[in-house]
């Protein structure tokens, strides 16, 4: 991992300088607006190791929820099929192409995502250390809790994401809860994928966006299907920080007839 991170600072000066220069969008002109901003803070290596972690951060993510997404599909044939309906109107509408902004256009698949992301996140917790000290008032007969500044908080957003109190019936896989209609009833901080606030996950938007790439090119061609190793439900390792499936995910996939 070091030293193809070091692979990648290496080419990034010459581009970094061809950039400068452009006016293209692209995640490493915003990287390196940001040093325009505030060129006290971030160097060159600052930004060329900040561009690195987006890339990886994202990479597994993407995998990740690929993996999940084409699983909860396979076994949900219904929800698969309603996304392929909304996926072949695009292509159609693009000139089978996908086109950013027809891509972010497409509110189911939006949905879709976000609950696979709900049921499995791209990690089962996350800590932070608290910044100055804080207490949570007491309330009913919960007594009064203090936090210390340094004390490190750990946030179980896999056990948040799967209480019943926030989210009703929450081992079913639907999408709906994020329709426009619904997803106002989430509450906040209860929905957690990618963490919250400024330290929130850096390559989220990365992630997504090649995730939902991923699934209009492979559903707009393939079908996902239950095989016989398939299990359901789907058997989580014990493996602590990520979710991995026990035994690996196992799917078939055939041609679509259109």
């Amino acid at each position: 991992m070091i030293t193809y991170a070091r692979c990648l600072h290496r080419p990034f000066r010459p581009l970094q300088s061809k950039r400068l220069q452009s006016h293209n969008v692209s995640v490493v002109e915003d990287v390196l607006s940001t040093r325009g901003r505030d060129s006290r803070h971030l160097t060159d290596k600052d930004i060329a190791a900040q561009v690195t972690q987006f890339f990886f951060a994202g990479f597994d993510t993407s995998s990740n929820l690929l993996s999940f997404s084409s699983y909860l599909l396979a076994v949900h044939q219904e929800v698969q099929v309603r996304l392929q309906e909304e996926i072949d109107t695009m292509l159609i509408k693009s000139g089978g192409k996908i086109l950013y902004e027809e891509l972010q256009a497409q509110k189911y698949l939006d949905m879709v995502v976000s609950e696979v992301l709900r049921i499995y996140p791209p990690f089962d917790s996350i800590d932070r250390m608290c910044t100055k000290p804080y207490t949570i008032p007491a309330s009913g007969d919960q007594p009064a809790v203090t936090f210390r500044k340094g004390d490190m908080l750990e946030f179980p957003f896999y056990g948040i994401q799967r209480d019943e109190e926030f989210f009703p019936d929450p081992d079913r896989f639907d999408p709906e809860r994020f329709s426009d209609e619904n997803k106002h009833k989430i509450k906040p901080f209860t929905f957690l994928a990618f963490g919250a606030g400024p330290r929130n996950c850096i390559g989220n938007r990365f992630a997504l966006m090649s995730a939902k790439i991923a699934l209009a090119v492979l559903l707009s061609k393939f079908n996902f299907k239950v095989v016989e190793k398939t299990s359901i439900p789907l058997r989580l390792s014990n493996k602590l920080g990520s979710l991995d499936p026990k035994g690996g995910i196992w799917l078939g996939i055939e041609l679509r007839n259109k």
